[in-house]
């Protein structure tokens, strides 16, 4: 699957119209990604079609929160439930740099989203122990990793061991994907799967930059969408 970012509805509808799969809806793309305002989550879910993932993220200084920042992500995620959201993206880690399951299960308690675990991931202090932890909590689904801090294309060596790992997971490739890498990425990583899926194994692929002219401050661009979405498909469907 094709996940591709949108901080507005003006990106969100373009995702859909060009062939994206699924949407990872934030704000601050250049702090790696902001909760939404209430605002832009209903209009962008009353506009589309297609999934859309919401960031539950209030800062971006780190990953350890106060039981100050637990409160607030605990009041925006029972909001989105509220509004329709089904999947959240957060990630949380302890003193020790792993992911904290209680603190995420105290934030999902009674409710019935879904998660993936975000890129905080790639900060813990041990990627193969944390996705093994991560594995504890049903409602986790998905893991938004690019292998370590830095490009997905840096780290492919991690990544293919990380989808040998992942069980029940599955693995969303991110950082520095663009139509013109899709490619080398996708076969690199092919060979760890199990089985001939063709809608891509156990990994998704995810892009925020690759179709903004690698630039975080412009807005996703259709052209670039259109020419992803078709090396996307071509990769996955010969």
């Amino acid at each position: 699957m094709l996940e591709i970012i949108a901080q507005s509805l003006e990106d969100a509808l373009t995702i859909e119209r060009m062939g994206g799969n699924r949407i990872e809806l934030i704000q601050s793309l250049g702090e790696g990604g902001l909760t939404p305002s209430v605002g832009l989550v209903k209009a962008v879910l009353s506009a589309v079609s297609i999934p859309v993932n919401v960031m539950i993220r209030p800062h971006s200084r780190h990953f350890r929160y106060s039981p100050e920042d637990l409160e607030i992500m605990r009041e925006d995620v029972l909001t989105m439930e509220k509004l329709g959201v089904k999947h959240v993206v957060l990630g949380i880690l302890d003193e020790d740099g792993l992911p904290d399951m209680g603190a995420m299960e105290r934030l999902l308690k009674d409710t019935q989203l879904t998660v993936t675990f975000h890129r905080a991931i790639d900060e813990s202090a041990d990627l193969r122990a944390s996705l093994e932890r991560l594995k504890s909590l049903s409602a986790i689904t998905h893991v938004l990793t690019s292998g370590g801090e830095g490009k997905a294309e840096d780290h492919l060596d991690v990544l293919k061991n990380l989808i040998r790992n992942s069980g029940d997971l599955r693995i969303i490739v991110a950082s520095g994907i663009h139509a013109g890498n899709l490619s080398a990425i996708r076969n690199e990583l092919e060979y760890a799967l199990s089985g001939d899926d063709p809608n891509g194994g156990h990994f998704d692929l995810h892009v925020g930059t690759g179709v903004r002219s690698s630039n975080v401050n412009h807005p996703v661009h259709a052209e670039e969408v259109e020419h992803l979405v078709a090396v996307y498909r071509k990769e996955c469907c010969t």
